[in-house]
């Protein structure tokens, strides 16, 4: 029985001494031992970096595809209702030009401080195919017509001028009215009868009104009605183009006529 108990108590102080061995070598070696992680750590980073950047380079391939799919997909749908308009316009009696129309790169030049909402001058004119009437473009949305032209440059009247004034539709409801600026940065849809409600938002374009100047071009959305006079409202107009900020815009001219640039 004896030979048992100092059996135990031996085993006892020899599993107490390994516990404080291990606890001591912990404690002496925690340095070191981070170290050597990190070490390591850091070299499989470097190990690894190729890969990684490889996955990232197939990654980003991969999404510049997808995005490239869907507007090539976007593209084949636009052009598709194109072909569908066009067909439309013949049931309807409406020949369209025979030139279809492109657009002309065009840079803002001058623009007096004391006629800042009523015109700008670009470096673009007749030789170029510019023609006096031809609607002017920026982001998408008409700011403006040439009314003066010269061989290598243009002055285009804007749509925020109190002279400009052309005919334009409610795309939505089908209402036609007059646009016409005010001198200092508005644009206004007039000579609404009082009773009509427009929704903001609700896109204003160009009517047909002749060669050089076709439908369907967005001129700036409704955002609510003005003071009603001589039982006519005007509506406010928000064009999507920065028209405080022209610094490059697009004239559209026949795609027979100059060069784009």
């Amino acid at each position: 029985m004896t030979g048992k108990l100092n059996t135990v108590l031996v085993n006892s102080l020899v599993a107490a001494f390994c516990g404080l061995m291990l606890m001591w070598f912990s404690h002496t070696f925690q340095y070191p031992a981070r170290m050597a992680a990190d070490k390591i750590n850091s070299m499989l980073y470097h190990a690894e970096f190729p890969a990684r950047e490889l996955r990232f380079l197939v990654q980003a391939a991969d999404h510049w595809m997808s995005e490239r799919k869907s507007l090539q997909e976007r593209a084949r749908v636009l052009e598709q209702e194109n072909i569908a308009l066009r067909l439309a316009l013949q049931r309807l009696g409406v020949n369209p030009p025979q030139s279809a129309p492109g657009l002309l790169g065009a840079s803002v030049t001058l623009r007096y401080p004391d006629a800042w909402w009523k015109e700008i001058r670009v470096d673009k004119g007749s030789s170029q195919g510019v023609v006096a009437g031809a609607p002017v473009l920026s982001e998408g949305f008409m700011i403006g017509r040439v009314s003066r032209i010269g061989e290598d440059y243009a002055w285009i009247e804007l749509v925020t001028s109190s002279a400009f004034l052309l005919a334009a539709v409610v795309v939505d409801t089908w209402d036609l009215g007059v646009i016409n600026g005010d001198d200092i940065g508005n644009v206004w849809l007039m000579y609404m009868p009082p009773e009509k409600e427009f929704s903001d938002g609700m896109l204003v374009s160009t009517a047909l009104v002749g060669d050089y100047l076709p439908p369907g071009i967005p001129l700036g959305l409704i955002t609510g009605p003005g003071e009603t006079k001589d039982g006519l409202t005007p509506f406010k107009v928000v064009s999507g183009a920065r028209l405080a900020q022209l610094y490059n815009v697009q004239i559209l001219i026949s795609s027979g006529e100059g060069r784009s640039s």
